[in-house]
């Protein structure tokens, strides 16, 4: 028990520090690095998280998930074939969250629902494929803030490659052009992106959810 204990405060912490690392890092200079390179950046970082034994050894004893990392770490994520930029509604997130009468509840409230069903957004499509690969999900995932001038809207950049499963970036706008952005490796087997039409098509099927997906050009 102590030693689960022990393991848990270490993932705990080793989360809190890869989530806070890069704060800040823009502060000078606002508009110094585009959503796209910051994207990328956690990408990268992710990319080395799988294929760092030490890493895998410090969040994680189980075979089956060890397993699950492994298959992460034997793709190529160097260079993204297409990236795509996922944006919703307010009211489309707020059927998602089940909020069948949105008028019945404060502005505060409905704020707050519609940035946390945003967040959690990818990372429940990796509930659909199960425990293992949602605890994978979290261990493997990286995160920070930053500012930039030109973020209005929150948006999700799908970054998708030839030889490994998409990861996606969930960028939340704050207060003063503070942006939080988190990445995810998207592991579930139904999610069609090799294209914006298709990945457009999984969510409009998707209980009927209206998205906009547009494909955002490389950056040299």
């Amino acid at each position: 028990m102590k030693r689960t204990i022990s393991r848990f405060m270490t993932v705990f912490i080793l989360i809190s520090v890869l989530s806070l690392s890069a704060c800040g890092k823009n502060g000078s200079s606002p508009e110094a690095t585009s959503l796209y390179s910051e994207g990328l950046e956690i990408v990268q970082l992710m990319s080395e998280m799988v294929q760092s034994e030490a890493y895998i050894d410090l969040v994680t004893g189980d075979k089956g998930i060890k397993s699950i990392i492994q298959d992460l770490a034997d793709g190529s994520y160097s260079s993204p074939r297409a990236v795509y930029a996922i944006s919703f509604s307010d009211e489309t997130l707020l059927t998602m969250a089940g909020i069948g009468a949105p008028d019945s509840i404060s502005e505060n409230l409905k704020s707050f629902i519609i940035k946390k069903t945003f967040a959690s957004l990818m990372t429940q499509l990796n509930a659909k494929s199960g425990v293992e690969y949602l605890a994978v999900a979290s261990m493997c995932t990286a995160s920070k803030t930053f500012a930039n001038e030109n973020a209005d809207e929150n948006v999700i950049y799908l970054y998708t490659f030839d030889h490994a499963v998409p990861i996606a970036v969930t960028f939340t706008v704050g207060e003063n052009k503070a942006v939080s952005a988190s990445g995810v490796f998207v592991m579930y087997d139904l999610f069609t992106c090799d294209s914006a039409d298709e990945i457009k098509s999984f969510f409009d099927a998707y209980d009927d959810l209206m998205v906009e997906v547009t494909e955002i050009q490389a950056e040299k």
